[in-house]
């Protein structure tokens, strides 16, 4: 039997070059079950980094997949030790069977928390680790609001920006139903909300907003990487973030530090129920009329776009090469394990005031419902060093309130010249990215 990590695939596609790579570097096979792809070309570019796969017939995993999967690898020489999930989707299904493997991982109950955001909410402020009010929104009752605060909407269970906004008008409420519809047919996403629709409301928190990039380790904390959001366009019913850049640049190192601070000690709140190791993608705003630092969302996995690519270039480790290690890590390779994050860590470089490297990445987004008939990113200069374009001449974009990402470039710049570089990139970005609708 070959021992092997089990890779839960969504629709064909999970981060699995950069996952076989890092099972590839611990002499592990990569295996994998995911859900039926919309074109079986996806899959068949993963199937190229997989020792095997199966697939089922349902457009997403459920729990019976997962087990089931494991039962027939087995039967074909692979004994599967521990499950990774890049989406968040199947986050909890990788909870579920790592449990039943014995391999590293949080416990069930800390992960439903952090993917609830009010009940996140609520418990964040009965610890006092945020000021922020938030209530569910029950249908047809509309919620009795402070009027000299500003509201924000969103999804309690919610990721690509789906249908987030700032609560002009109590009247704007009225679309959530037809926002739950979308929620319900976007085929890509729909596993995303675990069969959740409801929404809350929470005070807005107006400031710059930051993402830290963090490894838990037995229940210690360990921020690899911290970005900002330099670019953020807000829609109607969504929010587009267009660039981020580490390390930041509106805050000085001090508040970055306090920020990290404050992200330690909400995780460390969290512990009691189990939240004790991986990878983490913690959202943040610093408030600037109260002068403090609150969480907007905890991600129990690594942040998307080219987070991953900005951390290693930022770094020089990959996340998701830690993440993978550390699901069968022996305990003996504990303490060593630490050492490399402590070092790795752009925050401790900041604290020591070390050098760090820097990035730039941005993201272009698509108009709903539309079909591309071209997409061009060629630059007579300056190309990225990374460019991820997402889509083809022909494809469909879902009529859905979230940020529909079409392509995502990222530069490594001079650390003195960061926040120069955020409007040059900028504009050399929009002058040389074309993309033509039918």
């Amino acid at each position: 039997m070959k021992t092997a990590i089990l890779l839960l695939m969504h629709q064909g596609k999970s981060y699995t070059e950069e996952v076989a790579a890092a099972t590839a570097r611990l002499g592990i096979a990569l295996v994998a079950v995911s859900s039926r792809p919309d074109a079986p070309e996806v899959l068949a570019m993963s199937r190229r980094h997989l020792a095997d796969v199966v697939v089922t017939e349902e457009p997403e995993l459920h729990s019976g997949d997962v087990e089931k999967a494991v039962r027939e690898l087995a039967d074909r020489g692979y004994r599967v030790e521990a499950a990774l999930a890049t989406f968040e989707g199947y986050r909890l299904l990788m909870a579920e069977l790592n449990e039943l493997l014995g391999a590293r991982d949080c416990a069930e109950p800390a992960l439903r928390l952090c993917l609830d955001k009010y009940e996140l909410r609520r418990h964040l402020f009965a610890e006092k680790l945020s000021e922020v009010r938030g209530y569910r929104i029950t249908p047809g009752v509309p919620p009795e609001l402070d009027a000299r605060a500003r509201w924000f909407v969103k999804p309690v269970r919610g990721a690509s920006s789906f249908a987030t906004f700032v609560l002009d008008d109590v009247g704007d409420l009225a679309d959530l139903p037809a926002i739950q519809e979308q929620m319900r047919s976007d085929r890509r996403m729909k596993a995303i909300f675990m069969d959740r629709y409801d929404f809350l409301v929470e005070e807005y928190v107006e400031g710059p907003e930051f993402s830290f990039e963090t490894f838990v380790l037995d229940g210690r904390v360990h921020h690899l990487c911290v970005h900002e959001k330099a670019r953020v366009e807000r829609l109607e019913r969504t929010v587009l973030e267009g660039m981020s850049v580490s390390p930041p640049v509106s805050v000085d190192r001090r508040l970055v530090l306090e920020g990290a601070d404050h992200v330690t000690r909400c995780l460390a709140a969290l512990a009691g129920h189990g939240l004790t190791d991986g990878a983490f993608h913690v959202e943040v705003k610093y408030w600037e009329a109260r002068k403090r630092w609150e969480i907007i969302e905890i991600n129990p996995r690594m942040g998307g776009s080219l987070i991953n690519a900005s951390v290693r270039t930022v770094t020089g480790h990959c996340l998701l090469d830690l993440w993978t290690e550390s699901l069968l890590l022996p305990d003996a390779e504990r303490d060593a394990f630490h050492a490399r994050l402590v070092r790795a860590s752009q925050v401790e470089a900041l604290r020591t005031g070390a050098p760090t490297r820097a990035t730039v990445f941005l993201s272009k987004y698509g108009r709903k419902g539309r079909t591309v008939d071209a997409i061009r990113f060629e630059p007579p200069d300056r190309p990225p060093r990374i460019l991820r374009v997402h889509v083809t001449e022909g494809t469909e974009l879902e009529a859905s309130d979230r940020g529909i990402c079409l392509m995502d470039a990222l530069w490594d710049v001079a650390v003195d010249r960061l926040e120069a570089e955020i409007d040059v990139l900028d504009r050399h970005a929009t002058e040389h990215f074309h993309v033509r609708y039918r």
